[in-house]
């Protein structure tokens, strides 16, 4: 009898453990919590700016040249004046400031100039992230044909050998002028010099500028490590 007594009791006493026992909490990694605070951010921005947020596309985080996660890149689905755009915003851990680029013209007017479906387009300027450190004078080169495949490379003019390229998807392309336009890419596949350019899988964003069929800007990056890069333009070629 007692010892029937006796199991009953641990039995109770296991069971009433279980259910005192405080609940776990889910974590959330650093990285994640970053991002979270970026679109939160960017939506308040685009708020200020009298855009309506109809849904964020994506959000990718943007790493320095150490590898460590400096910012995001996020991709605001918005509309204003009637009309539904797609811009990008940045967003910078350090001082905690979304900035929005590609603002849709206010009154809902567009340049009805065609965007090429294919081509290839050359710049030189100065780079920064990934394999070029702070800044160094490159070449860059855009290529895209009409499946909608992209590439991209960022190179240190011979003698270096510092390189980076990116291709994937084209997301999407809007015309600015004669010869120009911004293309936005899906980057499937990722190349450096560090890494004797073996190609990899990594998933990321690529916003590119071309003025008058010149590369004049870009930001590209992956999750894959030192693999954020901008680029600018110089203004003589």
């Amino acid at each position: 009898m007692f010892k029937q007594v006796g199991v009953w009791t641990g039995i109770t006493a296991a069971v009433i453990g279980v259910a005192l026992a405080p609940q776990g909490y889910a974590q959330i990694n650093e990285q994640e919590f970053q991002m979270g605070r970026a679109r939160e951010a960017c939506r308040n921005q685009a708020e200020q700016q009298r855009l309506t947020v109809n849904q964020v596309v994506s959000t990718m985080p943007i790493s320095g040249s150490g590898g460590q996660m400096i910012g995001s890149d996020v991709i605001l689905n918005v509309s204003r004046g009637g009309n539904t755009y797609d811009v990008r915003c940045t967003y910078d851990n350090a001082s905690r400031s979304a900035t929005i680029a590609n603002l849709p013209d206010p009154n809902g007017s567009g340049n009805s100039t065609t965007v090429p479906t294919e081509g290839s387009f050359e710049g030189r300027g100065l780079a920064s992230g990934s394999v070029f450190g702070n800044e160094r004078e490159t070449d860059a080169m855009l290529s895209f044909n009409s499946t909608n495949n992209f590439s991209f490379s960022l190179a240190v003019p011979p003698g270096t050998g510092a390189q980076v390229n990116y291709s994937g998807r084209i997301r999407s392309t809007r015309s600015t002028g004669a010869n120009s336009f911004v293309l936005r890419g899906q980057v499937q596949r990722f190349a450096s010099s560090a890494n004797n350019l073996e190609v990899i899988n990594a998933t990321g964003t690529c916003e590119i500028e071309v003025f008058d069929a010149r590369v004049i800007s870009s930001t590209c990056n992956t999750r894959a490590r030192d693999s954020a890069t901008r680029f600018a333009g110089l203004k003589q070629f």
